[in-house]
C-alpha cells in the first residue's frame, strides 16, 4: 500500500468517525495517531538511509571507494544486532519476585471486617459511584 492509499484511508476514517459522537472522536484521534506513527516510521527509515550514505561518503577517503560500502553495511549490521538484543530483552522480560506476599485469605478477612464496621459508608459510596457511572453516559 502506498502513502497515497494510506492517506486516503486515514481521511475516509476521519470523515466517517465524526458521525458517531465520542466513539467517533476517539476513532479520529486513533486514526491521527496511527497516521503520525506511520509517517514517523517512514521518516526514520529515510533518516537511516541518509546516515548510511553519510557514513559511506565519510569512509571513502579513509578506506577507498571499494571498502566504503562495506563500512556502511557493517554499521547497519551492528545497529541490527543491537536492536535484536533489545527486542529479545523485551520479549523475555521476567518479572522480579517481590518480597513476601500476604495471603489472600488475610486480605479478605480484613476487607470483611472493614465492611462490617462501616456498612453505611460503604453502601453510600456504592450508591454515589452508581449514580456517577449512570450519569456519565448522558448527553447534556
Amino acid at each position: 500500500m502506498t502513502i497515497d492509499g494510506l492517506l486516503r484511508l486515514a481521511t475516509m476514517a476521519a470523515a466517517s468517525s465524526g458521525k458517531a459522537g465520542s466513539i467517533g472522536r476517539t476513532t479520529g484521534r486513533m486514526t491521527a495517531a496511527a497516521l503520525c506513527a506511520s509517517l514517523a516510521a517512514a521518516s526514520a527509515i529515510a533518516a537511516g538511509g541518509c546516515a548510511a550514505v553519510a557514513l559511506w561518503l565519510f569512509a571513502i577517503p579513509y578506506v577507498g571507494p571499494v571498502a566504503a560500502p562495506l563500512v556502511a553495511a557493517g554499521g547497519l549490521l551492528v545497529l541490527c544486532v543491537v536492536l535484536m538484543v533489545v527486542a529479545r530483552g523485551i520479549l523475555h522480560y521476567r518479572r522480579r519476585a517481590s518480597g513476601p506476599t500476604i495471603a489472600p485469605g488475610l486480605l479478605l478477612g480484613d476487607a470483611l471486617r472493614l465492611f462490617n464496621e462501616n456498612k453505611g459508608t460503604m453502601l453510600l459510596a456504592a450508591l454515589v459511584a452508581g449514580l456517577a457511572a449512570g450519569n456519565s453516559g448522558r448527553k447534556r
